[in-house]
């Protein structure tokens, strides 16, 4: 069951005079995300990784009890465009738990009925009148939504700080899908709601991912970073990139396994990296017009207006255009650690904040402590009333005595956390199961299922049009069609062979009439 956590007391050493009494479920509040491996604690205050009650708030495997993250949130920074100053908005700070952020929209009281969470199934979607930019379908097995905003200087910390005027859109995704049992994903939608534009923006992650026991001596986390690594694993090379990890190689009284896994924060998207003049990703199209439909419309042929056919059209698709990327991978601990604005803003850019030093991605391999990192892209302008979209994934996976170094156990969990966003989630369309059944009409079945040389596909056809049905394996290559012509509206029986493909899950995707349905499919020798 879904775990739900509200604090009644917004603490006064935390928000100092806006200490007031919530009511129950509205206000300041936490929840759950429990639909898969990864137990994680979501706010709609800008932390995630943490209860209410300000303790480790991410569990895995599920019901274990073995916390992985003691605290973690974004940072936004910018340079203010009237005093120059270096201002930065924190959703979480790792010294003291300490949060800027409010629940609601701009200049709503945080007790507003609406400025709660809402996840699925329990009171899912947002109310499209009160939330229109809210989505209103599902996109995974369990969806989340909420929003907040730093518009208020009564949440923000004395002494340098002050709002900056943002409103941030928060989703979370979970599946129940193997491939993505080990990952939970977050959007964040930053929206520049300050009247005036946003120069030299940077948006950071920083976590505090504690691993069982970090009091004391018994800190012995250690942390690295991947910029871009190509890795080859059974004679596949995968490329892992943009991501942060933290691990221990000591046992954790209690735990099973008795050395803990790797856990890892992986960047899906970032800003935008376009420069009128420039084709960085060398597809042959101006970065300036990488998200112009009329510029594709008068210039590019039809069959090139959606590469990697997850429909969604590549002006409209992130994975399509040039990224920032993680453009700083910076370490602090306890006693080393940016705690004003000034510092905080160096950190994002890159730079040593105690030395001035331009130090993008700290390298150097620091002994097992209470470690802490941040990863952070920019920089990026928003002008007035816009919006700049982040995508990261929580990884996890066992490594000790599997693999030879805890990175290479996350090549696959990032591989698949990409592909899902990459792919704008077509494949994997979600089926809501009930004690294994489905609530919606039996789109697409197998019989048998498990196969062994050949089987019968049947699925349904709703309207007119092009259909086709094709298997996937577990890495996300296509491995054969099974279907592909026109159908009308009506149900069908098409038989396959499976003698050519190696004993194994697989997945078959139906795409029809803009939809798309998927399928386990299990081949035994």
């Amino acid at each position: 069951m879904k775990v739900c956590m509200v604090m009644c007391m917004i603490m006064a050493g935390l928000f100092g005079s806006a200490a007031a009494v919530n009511q129950p479920g509205r206000g300041f509040m936490v929840v759950v995300h429990d639909t898969n491996q990864v137990e994680m604690g979501i706010s709609n205050y800008g932390k995630f990784g943490q209860t209410a009650a300000g303790t480790a708030g991410c569990w895995w495997p599920k019901g274990t009890g073995q916390n992985y993250i003691f605290g973690a949130g974004f940072w936004f920074g910018t340079v203010d465009p009237g005093s120059s100053d270096t201002l930065v908005s924190i959703g979480y700070g790792p010294h003291g738990g300490e949060t800027e952020f409010a629940p609601g929209l701009q200049g709503w009281d945080p007790l507003h009925p609406c400025a709660i969470i809402y996840i699925n199934p329990e009171n899912y979607p947002p109310p499209a009148d009160t939330f229109p930019m809210a989505p209103q379908s599902l996109v995974s097995h369990e969806d989340s939504w909420c929003c907040y905003n730093d518009c208020d200087s009564i949440y923000h910390m004395p002494g340098d700080t002050r709002p900056i005027g943002i409103e941030v859109y928060q989703a979370g995704y979970e599946w129940m899908r193997t491939e993505v049992q080990d990952i939970f994903f977050m959007t964040y939608e930053f929206k520049n709601v300050s009247g005036h534009n946003l120069t030299h923006c940077f948006i950071g992650i920083v976590t505090d991912f504690d691993i069982g026991n970090e009091a004391g001596s018994n800190a012995n986390d250690i942390i690295a970073g991947i910029l871009k690594r190509d890795y080859d694993i059974g004679g596949t090379v995968y490329t892992a990139d943009n991501i942060g990890y933290q691990w221990q190689e000591a046992v954790e009284s209690g735990w099973n396994p008795p050395v803990p896994g790797v856990i890892g924060l992986d960047l899906l998207q970032t800003p935008f990296d376009l420069v009128t003049g420039a084709d960085k990703d060398n597809d042959s199209i101006p970065d300036q017009y990488e998200r112009d439909s009329v510029y594709y419309a008068s210039n590019v042929p039809p069959s090139k207006w959606d590469v990697d056919q997850d429909y969604v059209p590549d002006w409209r698709d992130a994975s399509e255009n040039p990224q920032k990327g993680m453009t700083a991978f910076k370490r602090f601990t306890l006693s080393f650690e940016p705690n004003t604005d000034p510092q905080r803003f160096m950190t994002l850019a890159g730079y040593n904040y105690q030395t001035g030093a331009y130090e993008p991605y700290d390298t150097f391999q620091f002994a097992p402590d209470d470690q802490r990192f941040l990863v952070s892209s920019g920089p990026v302008n928003i002008p007035a009333d816009s919006i700049v979209t982040f995508v990261f994934a929580v990884v996890l996976a066992n490594w000790h005595d599997i693999y030879g170094s805890p990175d290479t156990a996350l090549v696959l969990v990032d591989h698949w956390a990409q592909r899902y966003y990459d792919m704008s989630w077509f494949l994997y369309t979600p089926v809501e199961e009930t004690g294994g059944q489905d609530r919606v009409p039996a789109i697409m079945s197998f019989f048998p299922n498990p196969v062994r040389q050949s089987g019968m596909a049947r699925f349904s056809v709703s309207t007119p049009g092009n259909v086709t049905l094709e298997l996937y394996n577990l890495i996300g290559q296509s491995v054969g069609t099974i279907f592909s012509g026109y159908k009308a509206a009506g149900t069908y029986d098409v038989r396959f062979d499976t003698r050519s493909l190696s004993a194994g899950t697989y997945f078959a995707v139906l795409k029809t009439a803009g939809k798309q349905y998927s399928r386990r499919l299990v081949i035994v020798r």
